[in-house]
């Protein structure tokens, strides 16, 4: 009997040291990511085409024309540097370019 439990609790264990173990290659501080349904409502708006006047956006790989709804939005505006999405849950402006600005010496 005690050996039968030893050999379970070594067994039990084994799968509780697989399951704690760290990426080594995670760099220091990093923070766990975000679960995928997350990831799939990260809107990224890649590029804007203008062709006769007239203006497409691509988002997430998605070509899309004022009026088209994606993942609950309504695309409502497309200017030169970005859009403006419409959702029961308010306005979202995408833009092409962050706001970082980069000194160089």
């Amino acid at each position: 009997m005690y050996k039968i439990i030893l050999v379970l609790f070594v067994l039990f264990m084994s799968q509780y040291v697989n399951s704690q173990q760290v990426d080594p290659t995670r760099p220091f501080g990093a923070v766990a990511s975000v679960n995928s349904s997350e990831k799939r409502a990260a809107l990224v708006l890649q590029s804007i085409i203008e062709s006769n006047n007239k203006r497409k956006a691509i988002i997430n790989g998605q070509v899309l024309n004022v009026g088209d709804k994606y993942k609950g939005f309504d695309l409502i505006a497309i200017n030169v540097n970005g859009v403006v999405l419409d959702s029961p849950q308010g306005r979202m402006e995408l833009s092409l370019f962050s706001g970082v600005i980069a000194n160089s010496k």
